[in-house]
């Protein structure tokens, strides 16, 4: 086994990362009772109880995970086998949970047509301006040494305007920070002096 069980020790809290004890009930209002793997009826008997119980489909996963653990643990590999069926079983389900949620929402579900966005948006006169002068930007940091190339960071544009590529308004980002909001008139950055 990779990672060897660490119990929990007398007085450490419930949810803490210290320990990995599989027989600890880290939540105790939220048990589903009852739950055996001793043999294979067993854990049959315990998947059915998971999918009767009230719980949401994350919770009746969380549940058979820790019982497949606990009967790989034992050397029940027949019994976690059960557990494991059921686990995959969730999984399909949540996919194809999020697959209709992406529908509803009105998600794209089939592949981005780069040609369309190119002519409806990129290839206008002032995006190409734009686009040039933050290529501009990212040459120019490149020459004095502050970029590199395929250093995976963003050239910024501290007052977002990306046609002025004075050196006091250019810095190096992270792409999380640097994308990290709208670009429409009422988007503003997490960090507004970033």
């Amino acid at each position: 086994m990779a990672n060897p069980r660490v119990p929990r020790k007398k007085g450490q809290p419930a949810k803490s990362k210290k320990h990995s004890d599989l027989y600890t009930d880290e939540d105790p209002k939220g048990t589903i009772k009852g739950l055996k793997f001793a043999t294979v009826k067993d854990a049959e008997a315990s998947v059915r109880k998971i999918k009767a119980s009230n719980r949401t489909d994350a919770h009746k996963t969380q549940a058979a995970i820790a019982m497949e653990q606990r009967a790989k643990v034992a050397g029940k590999l027949a019994a976690a086998a059960v557990f494991r069926r059921f686990i995959e079983s969730q999984k399909k389900k949540t996919a194809a949970k999020n697959k209709k949620k992406k529908l509803a929402i009105g998600g794209v579900t089939t592949k981005r047509n780069y040609r369309k966005e190119y002519d409806n948006y990129h290839a206008k006169p002032k995006q190409k301006q734009r686009r040039a002068s933050r290529n501009a930007a990212r040459g120019a940091l490149m020459k004095t040494g502050v970029a590199k190339k395929g250093d995976g960071k963003d050239v910024a544009h501290r007052n977002g305007n990306p046609r002025d590529n004075r050196r006091s308004n250019l810095s190096l980002q992270t792409p999380s920070s640097n994308r990290s909001f709208a670009r429409t008139r009422t988007g503003s950055k997490r960090d507004i002096r970033a």
